[in-house]
């Protein structure tokens, strides 16, 4: 196990400790779970804007996609036939590609 030293302003080291305490834990115990919570926190942002990358460039290669609007409009029928006990009016949306949706004029 590595020992690492952290050097903390005196605010920052007696909030450590008072929350610490509130916790029932050690000051370090605190600081290792503070530092996993944001690294877990980081690889989960950095592994959400890497798939992003790779869907966007899924679409501009040619692969499917939907009309944001279109598709949202689905989904709030959905939701309203739900509560009313009922079948949705309408049927999802097809898939598309991102070069014919651009082409498509906004009303």
């Amino acid at each position: 196990m590595s020992n690492v030293s952290v050097k903390l302003d005196d605010s920052t080291h007696s909030r450590l400790k008072a929350i610490a305490s509130r916790k029932g834990v050690t000051p370090h115990a605190l600081m290792v779970q503070a530092i996993g919570g944001e690294l877990d926190r980081i690889e989960a942002e950095v592994s959400f804007v890497e798939r992003a990358a790779q869907a966007l460039a899924r679409a501009e290669s040619g692969g499917p996609v939907f009309d944001g609007p279109a598709y949202a409009s689905h989904l709030r029928e959905r939701v309203r036939a739900a509560v009313a006990g009922s079948k949705p009016t309408t049927r999802p949306p097809k898939a598309t590609t991102l070069a014919a949706l651009k082409k498509k004029p906004r009303a």
